[in-house]
């Protein structure tokens, strides 16, 4: 049974039913996937309209193209989300067969400033099932893991050595500081450039790891966390 799709065109979203809950999935990337999609099947007709974005008839055309994905000889390939830098693909595809163990540093790329994730982003590369078959971040023990999203991904460090295998032009490590704060329970503040708090422990030590993994030395973050 197809999933009812409603559209919320205040937030450019289309809205999925799931029956238990719902999920949300973007206009701009419904596009942008049938549009990857149509030029690496070389299948122009898949590619959205200049009236497809925004409209249930869009979200069709989206699901005609994935459909085509998996019934093509291609999709026994990992899928990359629009926008990935092949270079980071390449780095990705080689860690997986490899099973090395890597840090992830995602952000904006537009000014390399990256989002300060503490979670999920230490494990090895692995593969969903699927039609789409795409990276996700197994972290250690874990049998699974969740999607990556390859299209904002700032660095690439292998975890043993420190090495960093794939960095975007625009990275660059965030300003971080370290200052004693107010609060009796958490007096150490890490702050931003911008004068922000972005987090408080206990003791300076674990402040001090906190900066160290955000700026990518490879420290493991249950010292910290």
């Amino acid at each position: 049974m197809d999933t009812p799709v409603t559209l919320n065109t205040e937030q450019q979203l289309y809205v999925l039913d799931r029956g238990h809950g719902y999920s949300y999935f973007g206009f701009a990337n419904a596009r942008d996937h049938a549009d990857q999609i149509a030029s690496l099947l070389m299948r122009p007709e898949l590619a959205f309209g200049a009236k497809d974005i925004g409209t249930l008839g869009g979200y069709e055309k989206y699901r005609a193209a994935v459909r085509a994905w998996g019934c093509s000889p291609l999709a026994v390939q990992t899928y990359f989300d629009p926008g990935t830098d092949p270079k980071a693909a390449r780095v990705l595809e080689r860690c997986r067969h490899k099973g090395t163990t890597v840090r992830l540093i995602l952000g904006d790329l537009k000014t390399g400033e990256p989002w300060l994730d503490e979670h999920d982003v230490v494990g090895r590369i692995g593969r969903s099932m699927g039609t789409l078959k795409v990276p996700l971040l197994i972290e250690a023990g874990a049998d699974g893991g969740s999607a990556i999203l390859t299209a904002c991904l700032l660095s690439i460090i292998e975890w043993d050595g420190g090495e960093f295998l794939y960095r975007h032009p625009a990275y660059h490590a965030p300003d971080l500081l370290i200052r004693r704060g107010a609060d009796p329970d958490r007096p150490w503040e890490v702050i931003h450039r911008r004068k922000e708090v972005v987090a408080r422990f206990r003791d300076i030590g674990k402040a001090g790891a906190y900066v160290a993994f955000m700026c990518g030395e490879t420290v493991e973050p249950r010292i910290f966390q």
